[in-house]
């Protein structure tokens, strides 16, 4: 649907809302306040004109405000800065709630309303700061004052406008999901296959496939090789573990396979872990591939960190799975781990949505913990929402989760590595990763304003930029092995990529990091451009990538060039020189 359709699909919705005569919240309630940017944008290309079904019901949450903003705000710039009080002094998730999440008496005035109106509240949780409760279409309509339309099948729905509560209320209510359908997740690794080698091949192959990159391919190329000597390896009292959030569980005798033949320590129960976040496992899924990947690359990295997995189940939520599981690595309360990866986007949510994840990811700042998230494998086009799902855009987009000041966004890159004796021979230059089979996620986000550490670097450029730093992504040059399946038996196959391989990635290098230091890091934006912004990779460890661009699906992209740029940040790095100059002088 063109944008001119969309507009009289719009007027025709609020037409149709008017002549049913749904308004904004009675006037019992007293003056309402609309929450701004509480629905998803695609809502009018996706879903038809008519109204869903009035008795339709609906599982919903909102999202208690945070208190303290810029207390919050103050702080987080405190726990970075080394002349401050505040430096490296952690929250505990019971502390940040404590001063920043909501007060008992909020979150009760929140769920008498709810019950006044007639929804039935099932749960209220400051730690989460979520209030879950359930109603029907026609409820929602006729109290928070929206109408909700739907697809011709009904299986979509959204409300077209954003919701209103009482301005009583409005100061403590952050956001309202379950009003919608829409918010899709989607992972972000790339699997290909590669031609058979020939017999005479030098390069890296295993089970006759390849060649591609395995971890000690890795140790070599990004130069990790000298702090695994010194036994610099994600462990010891610094560290806490590695957040992975997923949605399929993970093939252990695949990942076996991978750890046997790459010499990594085996996955066991003293070092890896699940958290069933819906309190289901969702088995082996679809999804796998993503675990995979994230679980092998971030122990390939971090071999002496321990891994937890918080693994969401999308047939026994309300919600996403993906959602949960990221707010329940957030949330933890028994030693929430230091580091977290996610290699999803999504698509089909709201400003109000991603700001709301933008407060978690503080919350999760605040405490210490380092938050990587790739930035999409459709380049500057990034993906949008269609009745399909999350296919790639067709004008510029990013992936929002990723673009909150709060993460470490990752983006890729590409190279032809020289082998030698069948391992990678050391560092070739890289380009930014556009190639057949995706292209770095980049650009600049719709919702998220420029943060203080990237002030000056684009003129005329407003909002926040992505990506930060960048890691190998391509599946096919170089291409990188994961545990998978041979028919059916558990072997190292070939080739995967994506820029899901550089979130767990990152997230083991800030274990590295925390080793050296004997305590978590937290976010490593400040520093890493502090680093960057010296352009001595001698001394820094960061390498420019100064070639390649993001243009896909017929968007035109961004370029790389000398210094920052939004195709591939800073660049990538060596880590034996990057790890320790993060906490030097």
């Amino acid at each position: 649907m063109g944008r001119f359709g969309a507009l009289r699909q719009f007027f025709m919705l609020t037409a149709i809302a008017l002549i049913v005569g749904i308004g904004r919240p009675a006037a019992a309630d007293g003056p309402a306040t609309i929450l701004d940017g509480n629905h998803p944008d695609e809502a009018a290309d996706v879903v038809g004109a008519a109204v869903a079904s009035p008795t339709q019901p609906l599982a919903m949450r909102i999202t208690m405000a945070l208190r303290n903003r810029d207390d919050l705000a103050r702080l987080l710039a405190d726990q970075q800065d080394p002349s401050s009080a505040q430096y490296h002094r952690w929250l505990t998730p019971d502390a940040f709630t404590s001063r920043f999440g909501p007060t008992d008496a909020d979150l009760a005035r929140v769920t008498r309303w709810l019950r006044k109106k007639g929804f039935t509240v099932n749960s209220a949780d400051a730690s989460t700061r979520e209030v879950s409760f359930t109603g029907t279409v026609a409820q929602a309509q006729n109290v928070f004052g929206v109408k909700i339309a739907a697809s011709t099948d009904g299986r979509l729905y959204s409300n077209i406008s954003d919701p209103a509560v009482p301005a009583a209320l409005a100061p403590v209510v952050e956001s309202i999901r379950g009003l919608d359908n829409l918010l899709h997740s989607m992972p972000l690794a790339r699997r290909v296959s590669k031609p058979a080698p020939s017999a005479s091949s030098p390069a890296s192959i295993v089970n006759n496939a390849g060649p591609a990159f395995g971890p000690p391919d890795i140790y070599t190329f990004y130069n990790e090789t000298p702090l695994l000597n010194l036994n610099i390896d994600g462990g010891g009292t610094g560290t806490r573990c590695i957040a992975v959030v997923e949605d399929s569980n993970i093939d252990a005798p695949a990942a076996d396979a991978f750890d046997t033949q790459f010499g990594l320590p085996a996955l066991t129960d003293t070092n890896f872990s699940a958290v069933l976040v819906d309190n289901t496992d969702p088995g082996l899924n679809v999804d796998k591939d993503e675990t995979m990947v994230d679980v092998t690359y971030a122990h390939a990295v971090a071999p002496g960190s321990s891994i937890r997995m918080y693994l969401g189940d999308q047939k026994h939520t309300s919600s996403s799975a993906i959602l949960d599981a990221i707010h329940a690595a957030v949330t933890e309360r028994n030693s929430p781990c230091s580091a977290i990866s996610i290699s999803f986007s999504f698509c089909g949510g709201s400003k109000g949505f991603y700001k709301t994840q933008n407060g978690f990811f503080a919350q999760a700042a605040s405490q210490g913990q380092s938050l990587f998230i790739a930035t999409g494998d459709d380049g500057a086009a990034g993906l949008k929402l269609n009745s399909r799902g999350c296919v790639a855009g067709t004008s510029r987009n990013v992936n929002e989760i990723g673009a909150s000041p709060n993460v470490t966004a990752i983006g890729g890159t590409e190279f032809t590595p020289n082998y030698l004796g069948g391992n990678d021979d050391g560092f070739v230059s890289e380009t930014v990763w556009n190639d057949g089979d995706g292209a770095a996620g980049s650009g600049q986000s719709k919702f998220f304003k420029k943060p203080a550490f990237q002030k000056g670097l684009i003129k005329k450029d407003k909002n926040r930029d992505v990506p930060d730093i960048s890691f190998g992504a391509s599946p096919a040059t170089p291409g990188f092995f994961y545990g998978g399946r041979d028919g059916n038996t558990p072997a190292v196959v070939c080739c995967i990529g994506g820029t899901s391989l550089g979130a767990p990635a990152w997230a083991g290098i800030s274990q590295l990091i925390s080793q050296l230091n004997n305590a978590p890091i937290g976010n490593l934006n400040a520093r890493i451009y502090q680093l960057g912004a010296l352009a001595n990779a001698a001394k820094t460890g960061i390498r420019d990538v100064t070639s390649g661009n993001t243009n896909f699906n017929g968007v035109t992209g961004f370029s790389a060039m000398t210094g920052y740029d939004k195709a591939s940040g800073w660049g990538t790095v060596d880590m034996g020189l990057f790890v320790p100059a993060y906490l030097g002088p």
